[in-house]
C-alpha cells in the first residue's frame, strides 16, 4: 500500500485573524513550516502579534468584488473563516456578516482554482442544545424557521451552508466551538471574570447551575482548525471511504462538560479569589431575566437604542441552555485531542489576564 504523504499548508487566508480565536489560529499556523499566512480583517492592526511571516489585508467580506480581487492577488490554498459579530449585535449586522459574508467567501473560494479547503468556525449557539450527550449526527442546527435568537439562527444557517458547499473542487468542514477561554482574550470571557472579582461579584450565581456546558481551551480550538485544514487537504490523496473528513460538522471542546458557575469558580480560584460553597449567593434565573429585559427596554427608550446595557437578556437566557457533546468524531477524523490539564490551562489564562488586562 503506498504511503500517504502528510499534507502541507502552503498558503492560508485567516478571515478574522485579529479576533480572539482567529489570532490563536494564526499563532498555530506559525508553527507550520513554509506556510504563507494572510490575515483578512477590517482592522488588521488589531492583531496583538505583528509577525513578519504574516501579511495583513484590509477586507470587508460583505463585498464580494473586493473579496474576489483579494483572492486573485494572494491565491490561498486554504481559507479559515473565523469572523463573526458579537452574539448580541443587531440582527442586520449578524445577517450581513454571518450569512451574506460567508456566502461571498464560499462563492469566491469555489471560483478560485487554487483554493482547495474551507474551514468555518461555528458555535454551540448554532445548535439546539441539550443536556443529553449527543454526537454531530443527532445535533440539530438552527434554521431560518427554528431558532432561539438572531446569532444562533445566522450561525446555524452559515454552518449548513458551508457543509453543503463541499465538493471535489472545495473541501469544507465546520468546527462547532463552545465557550472559549485562554490568553489574549481582551473582549470576551477573561475581562468579565476579572471584572467580577474586582467588583466582588464572584460569589454571585444565576440560577441553580444544574445544567452542564462545554468549554474549550483556545489553544486547542486553534489547533483543531489546523488539523481540519490538513485533513481536508488529505482527502484527494487518500482512498474514499465511509469516514471521510470533508462535508462534516465537528464538535470541538475540552470533553469535560460541567456546570457553568462551577467552571467560573475554578477560574476565580486560579486568580486567588476562591469561593466556598457556603459563600455562594444564588439569584433566581427568572428574576435576573426580568431585570435584564427591563434594563434593555429602558436603554432602548432613553437612548433611542444608541446605547446598550452590559447585561443582556440573551446572555442570561444562555445560562438556561447548556450542552453536552461527544467529541469522538473530531478525534477519529481530524486527530483532535482535547486539553490534557484543564486546571493548568485555566491557571495560565488567569495569570496572563492579571498581568495584561486592566478592568
Amino acid at each position: 500500500m503506498p504511503t500517504i504523504t502528510e499534507p502541507q499548508i502552503q498558503s492560508v487566508l485567516v478571515v478574522g485573524g485579529g479576533g480572539f480565536v482567529g489570532s490563536h489560529v494564526v499563532r498555530a499556523l506559525l508553527l507550520e513550516p513554509d506556510c504563507d499566512i494572510y490575515v483578512a480583517s477590517r482592522t488588521p492592526d488589531s492583531h496583538p502579534d505583528q509577525d513578519s511571516r504574516v501579511t495583513y489585508k484590509t477586507v470587508d467580506i460583505t463585498d464580494e468584488t473586493h473579496l474576489a480581487a483579494l483572492f486573485g492577488t494572494i491565491r490561498p490554498q486554504v481559507v479559515i473563516h473565523t469572523v463573526s459579530p458579537s452574539p448580541t449585535a443587531s440582527a442586520e449586522a449578524l445577517e450581513r456578516t454571518n450569512i451574506e459574508g460567508t456566502r461571498n467567501l464560499l462563492n469566491v473560494a469555489a471560483a478560485s482554482s487554487e483554493t482547495r479547503v474551507f474551514v468555518y468556525t461555528s458555535s454551540d449557539s448554532a445548535l439546539v442544545l441539550t443536556q443529553e450527550p449527543i454526537d454531530e449526527e443527532r445535533g440539530q442546527l438552527y434554521t431560518a424557521q427554528n431558532y432561539s435568537n438572531a446569532y444562533g439562527k445566522t450561525k446555524g444557517i452559515a454552518d449548513a451552508m458551508v457543509i453543503a458547499a463541499n465538493g471535489p473542487g472545495l473541501r469544507t468542514a465546520t468546527l462547532r466551538i463552545p465557550v472559549v477561554y485562554g490568553e489574549y482574550d481582551y473582549n470576551n470571557l477573561l475581562p468579565r471574570l476579572l471584572g467580577s472579582i474586582q467588583r466582588g461579584e464572584q460569589r454571585m450565581q444565576v440560577g441553580s447551575d444544574s445544567k452542564v456546558f462545554e468549554f474549550c481551551s483556545v489553544h486547542k480550538a486553534a489547533e483543531a482548525h489546523v488539523l481540519a485544514a490538513k485533513a481536508l487537504l488529505r482527502v484527494d490523496s487518500a482512498p474514499r471511504g465511509d469516514a471521510q473528513p470533508d462535508g462534516q460538522g465537528y464538535f470541538i471542546s475540552d470533553g469535560k462538560p460541567q456546570p457553568f458557575f462551577d467552571f467560573m469558580r475554578r477560574c476565580y480560584a486560579a486568580a486567588g479569589a476562591p469561593v466556598k460553597p457556603e459563600e455562594v449567593k444564588i439569584m433566581p434565573l427568572y428574576m435576573v431575566q426580568s431585570i435584564a429585559s427591563c434594563t434593555e427596554w429602558a436603554y432602548m427608550i432613553l437612548t433611542l437604542n444608541y446605547k446598550r446595557p452590559s447585561m443582556r437578556r440573551q446572555e442570561i437566557d444562555y445560562l438556561d441552555r447548556g450542552c453536552c457533546w461527544d467529541i469522538s468524531k473530531a478525534k477519529e477524523r481530524l486527530g483532535y485531542e482535547p486539553v490534557k490539564d484543564q486546571d493548568e490551562a485555566i491557571r495560565s489564562m488567569m495569570e496572563w489576564g492579571i498581568d495584561n488586562i486592566k478592568v
